[in-house]
C-alpha cells in the first residue's frame, strides 16, 4: 500500500485506497494517524493472525482488513468538537464490493470470499459493541450475527482493527489491547457458533410428517421455530415439534 502511494499508482489502480489518504481521525481513538496509516497497520496485524486458516480464509481476512474502513471518506465529519465517522461500516460495503470486483474476487476453493468480506466490513464494529453491552447481549445476538458472517474471521478482523492503532510513534500508554475481541470469541466458542450459525432443528420434512400440507406455511413455521431456537427457547427437536404443533393449531 505504501509503495502504491509512493509510486503514484494508487489512484489509478485502487481509488478506494487512494481516498483513505489524509482522512482525519479523532486522536483519542486513533493516535496513529489518518485512515490510510491506520489501514496499513491493520493489514500488518491481520497478517499475523491468519497462519492457522485455510488459504481462502486468509485471503478473506486480509481483504476485509484492507477494506474495513472504506466507508470513512464518505462519512467523516467534524461534529461536537471531534472527528466522527458514524455509519462508516455500512457505507463501506459498496466501495468494498467495487474493490473486490476490480480484483475479480468471488469464490476461492469453494469458499464465498466476496460475500464474507462485504459482511465483515459491515459488521467489523460488532465485537466492540457487544463487549460494551456485555451484560445485556444475549446468546441470540451471537447466533444471529453468525448468520451474517463467520465470527472467527470477524474476531480476527476486529482484533487487527484494535491493534492497528498501535505504532512505534504512539506512546505506549495510548496503545490498545484486544480485550473486547477476546471476550467476543470466547463467548462465540462457548455457543459453538464461531464458524457457522446453529443448524435448524426443525425442517420442512418434519412438518410434512406431522401432517401439514405443502405450501407457504411450511416455510413460515420453520422460520418462526428457528427464531425461537436462536433465542434459546427451543433446544431440542422434540421441543421444536411441540412448538410447531402449537403454531399449526392456533393458525388452523
Amino acid at each position: 500500500m505504501r509503495w502504491l502511494r509512493d509510486l503514484g499508482a494508487i489512484k489509478q489502480l485502487f481509488p478506494e485506497l487512494d481516498v483513505l489518504i489524509d482522512v482525519p481521525q479523532d486522536k483519542e481513538w486513533h493516535p496513529e494517524g489518518d485512515v490510510f496509516v491506520h489501514t496499513q497497520l491493520v493489514a500488518d496485524r491481520a497478517r499475523e493472525l491468519i497462519e492457522d486458516l485455510s488459504y481462502a480464509k486468509q485471503v478473506t481476512v486480509m481483504l476485509a482488513a484492507v477494506a474495513h474502513d472504506f466507508g470513512k471518506p464518505a462519512t467523516t465529519e467534524f461534529l461536537e468538537g471531534r472527528w466522527r465517522s458514524r455509519g462508516h461500516e455500512e457505507a463501506g460495503a459498496a466501495p468494498a464490493e467495487r474493490f473486490l470486483s476490480r480484483l475479480n474476487i468471488h469464490t476461492l476453493d469453494g469458499y464465498d470470499v466476496r460475500a464474507q468480506v462485504i459482511a465483515l466490513v459491515r459488521e467489523h464494529l460488532k465485537p466492540g459493541e457487544f463487549y460494551k453491552k456485555r451484560d445485556e447481549v444475549g446468546d441470540g445476538a451471537f447466533r444471529r450475527l453468525a448468520r451474517k458472517c463467520e465470527l472467527d474471521l470477524l474476531y480476527r478482523v476486529a482484533k487487527a482493527d484494535s491493534l492497528g492503532r498501535n505504532a512505534d510513534w504512539v506512546p505506549r500508554e495510548k496503545w490498545y489491547d484486544s480485550e473486547a475481541q477476546e471476550w467476543f470469541i470466547k463467548r462465540a466458542r462457548e455457543l459453538e457458533v464461531e464458524r457457522q450459525p446453529p443448524a435448524a432443528l426443525l425442517l420442512g420434512r418434519h412438518l410434512l410428517e406431522m401432517g401439514l400440507e405443502p405450501g407457504p406455511r411450511v416455510g413460515e413455521i420453520t422460520k418462526l421455530v428457528y427464531e425461537m431456537q436462536l433465542d434459546g427457547r427451543v433446544r431440542t427437536l422434540e421441543e421444536a415439534k411441540q412448538f410447531a404443533k402449537t403454531l399449526i393449531t392456533t393458525q388452523t
